[in-house]
């Protein structure tokens, strides 16, 4: 976020949000905080804001529910104590810095109306949410911060509680409009868009970034072809004035740029045109969510989804060692068949063996009777040392199967706990539980005992009744209902119990991935789009969604079946064919909005 974005983003936030009363305040991570906002004739607003130390962002939530701790940290419950009930009455850019200062109308613990500022610092790694007042002096002090500076941890400024806030050191740069053409004498006119040219804006033009840096010369370079009249200076200067001003007045649409696989990978309050593939946003907050939402960024991570992302891992690094040592352990038991030769051959030819030999050299009949040498035990004859052979044999030949069938069954849990793995990028806390219970089910997980209740809490308490989550559900563009698995429990239900023979399921290939079934309604064929529809969900919801080419397996769910004792989420197929797609979210993006949370899904 540079400060052209935030000056937009303070103007827009300001318009919306201003004379909003605060209802209710969360801390869902460490360095985030939460405002549920709400103004008679409004809907209801979220507002997120992060001190991340690479994610550092302001903006308004759509869908995403973060988890929040069970108990609220000390910072959230100060922030509570001062804001909550409060009105918002003003947001605002300080200058053109990275800071957005949210002013708020709350009553003190004195009763009396004060206004309190929530300061956001969104400054990379020295990112802060800073609570402050204005003593009876006027001079704005520290409540508390989301990070606490010392002196030993700064020289050059601390944020503690009671201590004067000061700002952040001043750049040595100006708004455009304090300045001439004259300051960018020193371009490179042979190439506009050089990087030199670019840390020149940078060095002179307040809450210039180097996106906006880019699209100026972008645009300059366009202003000197088409306009013969100006030369590069001022080119770059009026370009660099008029972006100013437009985003000031909104007359530009945000922009977030997109990859190849179209994700956004920046957002800016104007036309990105030094882009090949941008989309447009209704507003910059709606850009900086897309931005971070597409960077698979996740608002929040719960300590159960850590505590649960921690033990699958620790599973999977044992598995994976035991796989090692069994295959290992196969190929020592592979030489079952040596072994019983030379009891064969010790037998055939124990005429010639003496007692008290440790070794003999005998014809081996197996293979054009090249000579073979065998050790023997001089203690015993050659019949004691054939049989010595045949019981070294046949204990291999145990081994070999044993090890075979561990070797499966470890093969198997991976397979499984990688399915699970992926199932936990969905954070929501209803897939999370039903995750741990799944793990809890499968003994890889060890259920925590329960507090001890008194004798009223059990006589009152009412056993909880657990509603089984059903798959996501999107409609296609011919109306067909795809339903997706988003767990292997899910993908059980799904694939064995709810869908019919004739319906079409698919599946990533040789990887973890959701189970992804097209409703056949009626005997008519399913079109091809629906499937080319269901083949990008089911690249999607896989841990292929970031490959350019990911093989998608499709067959009726007649054709699938699931072998005795195995874990939720497996299943062998035959009959199918595979596609090959690539998870582009802009094609996504349409089909993950038409949800089908209204249609049936028994």
């Amino acid at each position: 976020m540079d400060g052209l974005t935030m000056r937009r983003l303070a103007l827009e936030l300001h318009e919306q949000l201003a004379g909003s009363k605060i209802e209710k305040i969360y801390q869902p991570g460490e360095r985030d905080l939460l405002f549920a906002l709400r103004m008679p004739g409004r809907p209801a607003a979220r507002l997120f804001i992060s001190a991340h130390k690479q994610f550092a962002r302001v903006h308004l939530l759509q869908d995403e529910r973060p988890e929040n701790p069970k108990e609220p940290p000390m910072f959230c419950m100060l922030v509570r104590k001062y804001l909550e009930g409060g009105r918002v009455v003003n947001i605002a850019q300080r200058g053109w810095d990275r800071i957005l200062e949210i002013s708020i109308e709350a009553i003190d613990e004195v009763g009396d109306l004060r206004t309190y500022v929530l300061v956001c610092e969104t400054m990379g790694r020295n990112s802060n949410i800073i609570l402050c007042r204005t003593d009876d002096e006027g001079q704005r002090r520290i409540v508390d911060s989301v990070v606490r500076v010392t002196e030993h941890m700064s020289r050059v400024r601390e944020v503690l509680p009671g201590a004067p806030y000061v700002l952040p050191p001043a750049q040595d740069k100006s708004d455009i409009r304090e300045l001439s053409a004259s300051v960018f004498a020193g371009l490179q006119t042979d190439d506009l868009r050089a990087k030199e040219n670019e840390h020149l804006l940078l060095r002179h033009v307040a809450g210039i970034g180097p996106t906006s840096a880019r699209e100026i010369l972008h645009r300059a370079a366009a202003e000197t072809v088409h306009h013969l009249q100006f030369d590069a200076p001022t080119a770059v200067y009026q370009v660099a004035r008029r972006l100013v001003e437009a985003v000031e007045a909104g007359s530009e649409s945000s922009t977030v740029s997109l990859d190849d696989m179209g994700r956004a990978t920046e957002c800016e309050p104007f036309l990105l045109t030094h882009r090949q593939n941008y989309a447009l946003c209704p507003s910059i907050s709606e850009a900086i969510r897309r931005r971070f939402a597409d960077n698979g960024e996740v608002l929040y991570h719960s300590h159960l989804q850590d505590e649960l992302r921690r033990v699958v891992s620790d599973h999977l690094d044992k598995l994976r060692g035991k796989l090692v040592k069994l295959k290992q352990s196969l190929e020592q038991s592979a030489d079952e068949s040596q072994y019983r030769m030379k009891a064969e051959l010790l037998t055939a030819f124990a005429y010639q063996i003496e007692k008290g030999q440790a070794r003999c050299t005998l014809p081996n009949y197996y293979e054009d009777n090249q000579p073979i040498a065998i050790d023997l035990d001089p203690s015993l004859d050659a019949i004691q040392n054939a049989q010595r052979y045949f019981k070294q044999a046949t204990k291999r030949k145990r081994a070999a199967h044993a090890v075979a069938e561990q070797l499966e069954v470890t093969q198997m849990d991976i397979r499984y706990l990688e399915n699970v793995e992926e199932s936990l990028r969905d954070a929501s806390l209803e897939n999370l539980e039903q995750v741990r219970r799944e793990l809890i089910s499968q003994g890889f997980l060890q259920e925590k005992a329960p507090k001890r209740k008194s004798k009223n809490q059990r006589q009152n308490a009412k056993s909880p009744q657990r509603i089984e989550s059903r798959p996501d559900a999107f409609v296609s563009t011919d109306g067909f209902l795809i339903r997706v698995g988003r767990n292997n429990l899910q993908n059980d239900r799904l694939t064995f119990r709810t869908s019919d023979g004739r319906d079409l399921w698919l599946h990533v290939k040789d990887q973890p991935g959701s189970h992804v079934v097209i409703r056949r309604e009626t005997a008519a064929e399913i079109p091809e789009s629906t499937v080319d529809e269901a083949a990008l969900l089911a690249a999607y919801f896989s841990r292929g969604r970031d490959s350019a080419t990911v093989p998608v397996d499709i067959t009726e769910v007649r054709h699938i079946w699931k072998p005795n004792g195995a874990r939720p989420g497996f299943a062998l197929y035959d009959n199918q064919t595979t596609v090959y797609v690539t998870p582009d979210r802009t094609l996504l993006e349409p089909i993950l909005s038409r949800t089908a949370s209204s249609v049936s899904q028994t």
